[in-house]
């Protein structure tokens, strides 16, 4: 047998056994995605997005407890808000520890909405309440926390102003127990 007729040969053997070793398609639709649900439905990739997170950085924001300064985060979520105060609350990196960022905010004791926190953005003003107890210092702590959670906010052009409470719904590190920040929203 002649080397052309050994190709032809397996040719016809690779057509006729190929379809049994791969799986069978009705339709291009059929095809299976590279990213599907659990119950096998095709869905849409996110886009990966990069986020910024305000924290505290030393040795500046011991003397102003307002300053705060970007890092980068990234993520799929379609929330970024809601990503956004989730990486606050995670706190820096140890690399970014070591460039001098400091967390601004420390949770403590159980939930009275099964989440760390509820976030809405109506009218463009964000309303963050935490369900866990700040855990808190003093004042500055209570500055800096509002500073961060504030500039991690405003980055999002859909949020004009933002109102932070506490677990009991009143206004972060307002000790007039007036609730200022309730009748003054352009904070």
């Amino acid at each position: 047998m002649n080397l052309r007729a050994s190709r032809l040969i397996l040719c016809a053997g690779l057509l006729l056994f190929l379809p049994l070793a791969l799986p069978s398609f009705t339709s291009a639709l059929d095809l299976p995605s590279s990213d599907t649900s659990p119950n096998g439905v095709a869905s849409e990739k996110a886009r990966l997005q990069t986020v910024q997170v305000f924290f505290p950085k030393q040795p500046r924001s011991n003397n102003d407890l307002s300053y705060v300064e970007p890092v980068n985060r990234t993520t799929r979520s379609q929330s970024l808000a809601r990503f956004a105060v989730e990486q606050m609350i995670a706190g820096p990196t140890s690399d970014e520890r070591q460039k001098g960022f400091t967390g601004a905010i420390q949770l403590k004791g159980s939930s009275n909405c099964a989440s760390d926190f509820k976030l809405s953005i109506p009218q463009g003003v964000a309303r963050l309440q935490f369900c866990r107890t700040i855990v808190s210092a003093g004042v500055g702590d209570d500055a800096r926390t509002k500073s961060s959670l504030t500039a991690t906010l405003k980055q999002f052009k859909s949020i004009k102003s933002v109102i932070i409470l506490d677990k009991n719904g009143n206004c972060l590190g307002d000790m007039s127990g007036e609730n200022r920040c309730l009748s003054n929203s352009r904070t």
